[in-house]
Parts: structure tokens; C-alpha cells; sequence
């Protein structure tokens, strides 16, 4: 009787363990998930990575052509031939116009027959002197005939050949603005002529990047014309003078053309390379500046965000290359910063 009755006693306080014991391994576990999850900030995270960034110099500069002329004529007369169409490209030596010829033509055959009689002349004289001296005096005079013979017809030859009007460099004409019986002029514009093989472009830079200047540095340029296809470039040239009014220096960048893309007259967006930057490197909106002082929100392995002071080396366009205070591999919070404290939880979008 005693025995039963003690069973019954005891069966209360065995239940009271057991829901104590329920409470203490599911109820606390429980609760502290739940407050983890609310803890948790939603953040978006940039891998850092050593990376390569090029430190440049930007600018505004005018194109215009490797080589570029008018057409004018040497000489004043008509026009008796057009040998080209407008927008046409040619080699160098190409016949562009004939003028009106047939005088020069007449004179430069006189001349030719008058210099082969003279130099005859001369040739007989030359056998005489040999044996007379009285003929000595004679040769003289026959070889300064033959001289200025010689020299009257080479001048007529010019002249003659310059009633051909032809490319002195291989390139693309612009608009004809002759015709076939025009009278010409030496200030008659007959056309255009442009090497557009290769496209110039002229920008200033800053004095204090002077000592920084090397031809062969890479140039890449941008025009409205073409917005999403940069040309790639070269510097040139670097004038020898600094303008004493805006302090910069002018340079020049030549771009190959082969497809004509770029034209005389284009406004372009230079961008100079000075230099090329290896670093560790992070998104700008990492970074948190307080004071002086430059810090950004690092991901542990323990899942938390660390303020981490660092040291900047450069700045790039949305881009900074870190001297020190992290390492390859380690993630640093680009958005959601403003949440964040000390030690806070985080999980990283996507």
C-alpha cells in the first residue's frame, strides 16, 4: 500500500522533468533562430580582386587629316580635260585636269630641234679646236649657246607639265568645282584633296602631367558620331612650349583610318593613358570616409560585417585601388552600409 501510493507521488515530478527538459532543448533553439533571422541584414558584396586600371588624362580635340590641300593650277589657262568625279580616291601622281597645251608643246619641240642643231654645231667646232686655235674661241661661245638652249627647254618642259594637274599625294577628293572650258587661274580651287589614312587630333593636358609624357603613350578617342566604338591611338607628338595662360601643354594623337570613320572636323573625347595601376581594388561606394580616414564594411567567416580601416592608393572613375588593410579574396559591402553596425549578421543578395 505504502509502495503504490509512493509511485503515485513521484509520476507528477517525472513529468515536470520532462517538459523542462522539452523547454530547454527545442524553446531556446526556437527563439534564437527567430532572432537571428531578424537581426540579419540583406547587403550586396564586391569580391576583391587584384585588378589592372589605367591612370589617364582626359580631353577635347578637333580631328583633321594627315595631309589635306586644295587643288589650285601652276598655270593660267582652259580646261580642256577632267580626269576625276567628286568624292574620288586617287594615288599619288594621278592626272586630275588637263589645261589647254598645244603652245607649249609647239615650244618645247622648237626648242628640242634648235638644242640638237646647236649641240652639232658644238661637236664640229670641238674636231676643229683640236688643230685650230682661231676655232678655240668659237667652241666657247657654240657651248654657251648649247647652255642656255638647255636651259630654255628644261624650263619649257615645266611648263608644259604643269598643264597636267595631278595628285600630289595619295588621298580622297572633295567637290569638283570646275568644268570642261572653265577658264582656270593659280587662285582657282579646283578641288580638295585630304590623306584621311590617318586622322590627327590636337588636346591640351596639364602642366603638372609633363614629366609623364611619352610619344607612343596610348590614346583612345570617342565621337558623338560613333558613341559605343572607341578609336585606339597614339601620342605623336608634344609641343615644345607651355601656353601661359591655361598652363597645359598641346599634344597631338595620330589614329589609323583605314574605313574613313573619322573625318576633319570631328569633335573627339581623348582619353590619355599615362600609366597603368596593379592593385587590389574595390567599388567606390565601398568606401566610408570618417575624418581622415577611409574604412569599408568587410564579411568575415563568421558571417559578420567588420569596419576595416584602408588605406587608399589612387582613385579611378568609380573605382579605388587599396594600398592596404585587405587581402585577395575578401568581401567588402557595397549597398547597405547605412544598416550596418559593428559585428552586425549579414546575407549577401544572390
Amino acid at each position: 500500500m505504502h509502495s503504490h501510493q509512493s509511485g503515485k507521488a513521484l509520476f507528477p515530478f517525472i513529468m515536470l522533468v520532462l517538459l523542462g527538459l522539452c523547454v530547454y532543448l527545442y524553446l531556446p533553439k526556437a527563439d534564437g533562430q527567430t532572432q537571428m533571422g531578424a537581426q540579419q541584414v540583406e547587403v550586396s558584396a564586391h569580391k576583391v580582386m587584384m585588378d589592372n586600371q589605367p591612370v589617364t588624362v582626359d580631353g577635347v580635340g578637333s580631328a583633321r587629316a594627315n595631309q589635306a590641300i586644295d587643288i589650285t593650277s601652276a598655270q593660267n589657262d582652259y580646261v580642256t580635260s577632267i580626269y576625276f568625279k567628286d568624292g574620288d580616291t586617287v594615288l599619288k601622281g594621278q592626272k586630275l585636269v588637263q589645261l589647254q597645251d598645244q603652245q607649249e608643246r609647239l615650244q618645247v619641240s622648237e626648242l628640242t630641234i634648235n638644242l640638237k642643231e646647236q649641240t652639232r654645231q658644238l661637236e664640229r667646232l670641238a674636231e676643229l679646236a683640236k688643230s685650230q686655235s682661231a676655232a678655240k674661241s668659237q667652241l666657247e661661245e657654240q657651248r654657251s649657246k648649247v647652255d642656255a638652249l638647255t636651259a630654255q627647254l628644261d624650263a619649257a618642259k615645266t611648263k608644259l607639265a604643269e598643264m597636267t594637274i595631278s595628285a600630289p599625294f595619295a588621298g580622297t577628293l572633295g567637290r569638283r568645282s570646275i568644268s570642261v572650258g572653265a577658264y582656270v587661274t593659280t587662285n582657282t580651287v579646283i578641288t580638295t584633296l585630304d590623306d584621311l589614312s590617318v586622322i590627327k587630333v590636337d588636346f591640351q593636358v596639364p602642366e603638372k602631367y609633363l614629366a609623364q609624357l611619352q610619344i607612343g603613350m596610348r590614346v583612345t578617342a570617342l565621337s558623338d558620331a560613333y558613341p559605343n566604338a572607341p578609336f585606339e591611338g597614339v601620342l605623336s607628338h608634344v609641343d615644345t612650349r607651355i601656353d601661359d595662360k591655361t598652363r597645359s601643354v598641346s599634344v597631338t594623337a595620330k589614329f589609323n583610318n583605314p574605313k574613313h570613320y573619322l573625318r576633319p572636323g570631328m569633335l573627339l573625347f581623348t582619353k590619355l593613358q599615362l600609366a597603368e595601376v596593379s592593385a587590389l581594388m574595390v567599388p567606390e561606394k565601398a568606401i566610408i570616409p570618417i575624418q581622415d580616414k577611409h574604412f569599408v564594411f568587410a564579411i568575415g567567416d563568421d558571417g559578420k560585417a567588420h569596419r576595416t580601416q584602408v588605406k587608399i592608393q589612387t582613385r579611378f572613375s568609380g573605382w579605388v585601388a587599396i594600398a592596404s588593410g585587405l587581402e585577395e579574396g575578401q568581401q567588402v559591402i557595397t549597398e547597405g552600409t547605412l544598416k550596418l553596425r559593428e559585428g552586425s549578421a549579414v546575407s549577401v543578395k544572390g
